[in-house]
């Protein structure tokens, strides 16, 4: 995983994953683009509670949803 192709707001949720989290990101670059392996490894490491909050902000940052 190269962090120049990543975006900063996805380099810093990365930064902020624990060792599990970035080595499951790094295995997840292999098969999904390196943005959606960041998110899909936060999300794995995330509390069920705080989910769906999660899924609202990125849908309203990517889409103006």
């Amino acid at each position: 995983m190269n962090p120049e192709n990543l975006s900063i707001e996805t380099l810093s949720l990365f930064n902020h994953l624990n060792a599990e989290g970035q080595r499951e990101a790094i295995a997840l670059a292999e098969s999904l683009s390196e943005d959606e392996a960041v998110y899909l490894a936060v999300l794995r490491q995330m509390p069920t509670s705080e989910r769906r909050r999660f899924l609202f902000s990125l849908s309203q940052k990517r889409w103006g949803l």
